[in-house]
């Protein structure tokens, strides 16, 4: 088995005597233990009469199996012990796994494998979970990307799987003929839950020995199958699927164009993966590519390539194309370029050039494989292993083993229009049908023969056209690194007293407003760097306007530097401007080697800011658009969203906003980037793969791009609002045609880490019980919680609720009695126990940073909250271990328990003209309603 040489764990494989195929993984650098378990069944498997039924079992093994008959149990005892857990359900294959602190890792995976061996898949819990599968299917159904999936199954070969409705409903899943499904559930269990058809992978520091012992002890009793699975003969699409265009309205005001090409199944072309130098290519935005020429037309904000659903025996690739409502009216003229440079791909062979560079990149990523969590790396293992032979377990992802010009060719030679379906989606189109399960509006048309031929000339570059003179391929890419310098340092993983201080970032520079921190950082052994630097200008934040032309900034800078910067991003050097509450941050991570090449050039852009009046106004509209599409999101997103527009002064809600842009002149706009960076203070962090002499470097560049800009008195702080005294404040959010939902918000007076502790055990602590309760208990909804939710430091805690048939206030009411009865269930839990819990909460928080990326991301984070000496996540440890249960039981009475008013925020929706509910509001909530967000805020108190 091929691992790299930056991984240090020990791999091996096995197969059970029932077939399972099994990967253990000794990992002594974690205080983790995971499992994963993938079988090679999913959707496709259902039933004709009972679509979701793959959907449904994977819910029901949760609920309860023969030794542990309890439906919360498992769920209980992951949580109790630090871990976390989850499952999904796809095409052809359903995935389960969990983390857990190691010391518990085999009671729990006890639990874990009676889900294959023994479930009860019992009838008490049938209707129940039945309710919960209903729920999650409506709480989609306005999701534009299930929508679109949806639309996908009815346009294509009824007789392929892939066109069954995957989640389920009451209806599909409904009892019949007075029989229960549960006898269904168990015949679909037996048939296709077999050993020979599971893949299993066993993560911790457990010695390889240990855990071959507990994959034989707990999983040698699945059931072998009797025969192999059937493979799939129907092809995916028939030619009356394609030559085809598809007119789609989505739920947001989106414009799309999706090109899509059907192919066969790719997956035995892993270890040279043709088709990824032609997603490459054709997904390129240097200049030459087919995204810079429709950027000129502006035509187009973004464009995809290679992406599309993928099966055992299909393919599609997608070129998927982010319209201009300008762009929507030439799809036929963006075909003609996108066949164009298809033409230019087909004229000759492909350069090796552009495989060499793919193939670099990946060896690159392989070499210098970084870390990731027990959890993660289970969860990927146990589906390569249902793809790749043992040999390739790892390494299949990464493997580029040369290049296969007569695939290349094959799969080139799918890109043509005859294999081609074109999917339009915008509110603008016509349509004259409903899809069935998710009844979103769509059209089908036959595209017109002279058009098909039309488009094959093109793209057989047998017809003349002056988009050809336009499109070339790209140069070799200059940022390529094949050989990165590492450079070591000899303290790196030393931890004595002595040099403590070399473990964390030290203040190199502390002037005038300019503040930077250096680490060098070799511990991962990767040749990568991270650059956070921190720009804060009060000019950015003196009003709504100035807060919302930060925003458009930062997206037509992105824009602007993309095309000229793209060889870098490719190559793994990767940058990212986004604005916080006092400004906004640049920040550099990958490859360190040549990040001196590309930070001079987006420093500079950044400083010398210039668009055209067109390019603003398009780009005005589309952040316009873009905040308006908001109110399209789930309603507990809405909810949580205008909470933090309430909590935080400098961060105004997408309404606001949009009032604010909407004003907006090219003329202001220009004034505005003038001023911009003329006042300011920068804070910078530089951590990876650098010696001294490139930090100095790094800070001269930034220096220079900022001459005479920089003073401290040029500081930003960020506020909260401070409701302190104001007991139950109400704030109705207006939410039509969505399911109903609540937030309960429990800020904390101070940020002190007695109340972050307080705030964080008791989140942990209510969270499963709280679970149970609404969802799995009283069939809520899907979406239910309990959260440690800080906003700018200050702690809080958050409950919600989302629910298709419950309203707000019956949510609000729930929630608050199960809060006020949270003392009781509190006081049965064992001394054992709590010091258990404690210890796991803060194990969770003492595990080591995984990769330079997470330990990148703790230190910037640690200097945005002016923590320098870097202490305090140990300070937060040390105190979550020494509160007492009676501290939070007297922080549950005094804090959140409503019978004792103590100060929150409750956001709940409310359906537009709903008079009956603002009647209930006024009697049965006890609390201020906020009528205007906006005056409220600025009439508030505020804290730092």
């Amino acid at each position: 088995m091929k691992q790299s040489p930056n991984d240090l764990k020990k791999y091996q494989a096995i197969t059970l005597k029932n077939g399972l195929r099994v990967l253990l993984i000794h990992n002594n650098e974690t205080t983790k233990s995971a499992a994963a378990l993938a079988v090679n069944v999913g959707h496709f498997q259902d039933p004709e009469d009972r679509q979701g039924l793959a959907h449904f079992l994977e819910h029901m093994l949760f609920l309860g199996t023969e030794n542990f008959p309890d439906g919360s149990e498992y769920q209980k005892f992951i949580n109790q012990y630090g871990g976390s857990h989850n499952a999904w359900t796809a095409t052809e294959h359903t995935c389960f796994f969990f983390d857990i602190n190691h010391q518990y890792f085999e009671p729990a995976l006890t639990r874990f494998s009676e889900f294959f061996t023994c479930p009860l898949l019992s009838k008490e819990f049938v209707i129940k979970e039945r309710q919960n599968i209903d729920a999650e299917f409506a709480l989609k159904l306005k999701d534009d990307i299930r929508r679109l999936y949806d639309v996908h199954k009815e346009t294509i070969n009824q007789k392929h799987p892939f066109s069954k409705f995957s989640v389920g409903t009451l209806d599909t899943l409904a009892d019949r003929n007075g029989q229960c499904i549960s006898g269904e559930i168990q015949a679909f269990f037996n048939t296709f839950y077999r050993a020979d058809y599971m893949t299993l992978a066993l993560e911790g520091p457990q010695s390889l020995k240990a855990l071959q012992n507990l994959a034989e002890q707990l999983f040698v009793n699945i059931k072998s199958a009797c025969e192999p699975l059937p493979k799939i003969e129907q092809p995916l699409y028939l030619p009356s699927h394609q030559g085809i265009k598809i007119n789609v309205c989505p739920v947001k005001n989106d414009h799309q164009l999706i090109i899509s090409f059907a192919m066969e199944g790719i997956d035995q072309y892993y270890q040279d993966k043709p088709e990824s130098v032609l997603a490459y290519l054709l997904g390129h935005e240097g200049k030459g590519s087919v995204l810079s020429l429709l950027k000129k037309q502006q035509w187009a904000m973004g464009l995809t390539a290679g992406s599309g659903i993928n099966g055992s025996n299909f393919k599609d690739f997608n070129i998927s194309i982010r319209l201009t409502e300008l762009g929507e009216q030439h799809i036929n003229d963006i075909i003609d370029i996108v066949c164009c440079y298809i033409a230019t791909l087909k004229a000759d062979s492909i350069p090796s050039h552009y495989y060499q560079e793919k193939q670099s990149i990946s060896e690159l990523s392989f070499l210098y494989h970084e870390k990731s969590h027990p959890l993660d790396s289970v969860s990927q293992l146990v589906l390569n292993m249902q793809h790749y032979p043992v040999e390739d377990y790892i390494f299949g992802d990464y493997i580029m083993a040369g290049i296969a010009p007569e695939r290349t060719t094959k799969l080139l030679n799918a890109l043509n229009v005859d294999n081609m379906r074109i999917i339009h989606v915008s509110q603008k189109n016509s349509f004259n049908t409903r899809s069935f399960w998710y009844q979103v509006p769509y059209q089908v048309n036959e595209i017109e023969l002279k058009q098909l031929n039309h488009w094959r000339k093109l793209s057989m570059a047998e017809t003349a056209s002056p988009w050809f003179s336009e499109l070339f391929l790209p140069e070799k890419n200059p940022y390529i690194v094949s050989h990165p310098k590492l450079y070591s340092s000899a303290l790196d993983n030393v931890s004595t007293d002595n040099n403590k201080t070399k473990l964390i970032p030290q203040k190199i520079v502390n002037e005038n407003g300019f503040t930077a921190w250096y680490k060098q950082g070799c511990t991962f052994n990767v040749p990568k760097g991270y650059l956070y630097i921190g720009i804060d200008s009060p000019y950015a934040i003196t009003s709504y306007e100035n807060i919302a032309m930060t925003r458009l900034f930062v997206d037509l800078y992105t824009d602007t530097v993309i095309e000229e910067n793209y060889d870098a991003e490719l190559a793994g050097i990767h940058y990212h401007l986004y604005a916080h509450q006092g400004g906004v941050t640049l920040q550099l991570s990958g490859v360190s080697e040549k990040q001196n090449l590309l930070l001079p050039k987006l420093l500079t852009r950044l400083k010398q800011h210039q668009v055209s009046q067109s390019h603003f106004e398009l780009f005005k509209r589309q952040i316009i658009k873009q905040w308006q599409n908001s109110n399209k999101s789930k309603s507990i997103s809405q909810l949580f969203s205008n909470l933090s527009s309430l909590m935080q002064p400098n961060n105004p809600s997408t309404v606001e906003l949009i009032s604010a842009l909407m004003t907006v002149t090219y003329a202001q706009y220009q004034q505005f980037c003038q001023q911009l960076f003329s006042k300011v203070t920068i804070e910078m962090l530089i951590h990876g793969n650098w010696l001294p002499q490139h930090a100095n470097d790094i800070i001269l560049n930034v220096k220079n791009a900022f001459i005479g800009a920089v003073d401290d008195s040029y500081a930003v702080q960020c506020p909260v609002i401070d409701i302190h005294k104001q007991q139950t404040l109400l704030l109705p959010i207006s939410l039509a045609d969505h399911d109903h939902a609540s937030v309960i918000y429990n800020p904390m007076l101070s940020n002190d880490n007695q109340s972050i502790a307080l705030a964080m055990i008791t989140s942990h602590l209510l969270s499963p019980l709280f679970f149970q309760q609404m969802r799995t208990e009283k069939q809520y909804g899907y979406l239910v919680g309990v959260g440690y939710v800080p906003i700018n430091r200050y702690p809080g805690i958050a409950f919600y609720i989302q629910s298709p048939h419950t309203d707000a206030i019956a949510l609000i009411n729930a929630m608050d009695d199960f809060i006020n009865c949270a003392e009781k269930n509190l006081q049965e839990i064992s001394a054992n126990d709590w010091l258990e819990l404690t210890q796991g909460l803060a194990g969770q928080l003492q595990e080591n940073d995984q990769n330079l990326r997470i330990k990148s991301l703790r230190f910037w984070s640690a200097i945005c909250n002016n923590d320098q000496l870097f202490e305090h996540k140990q300070q937060l440890i040390k105190t979550i271990v020494n509160v007492k249960l009676n501290d939070v039981i007297q922080f549950i009475r005094t804090t959140i328990m409503p019978s004792t008013n103590p100060d929150r925020v409750v956001i709940y929706s409310l359906a537009e003209q709903d008079k009956k509910q603002k009647n209930r509001e006024k009697v049965q909530l006890n609390g201020k309603i906020i009528n205007n967000l906006s005056e409220f805020v600025k009439k508030s108190q505020r804290k730092f």
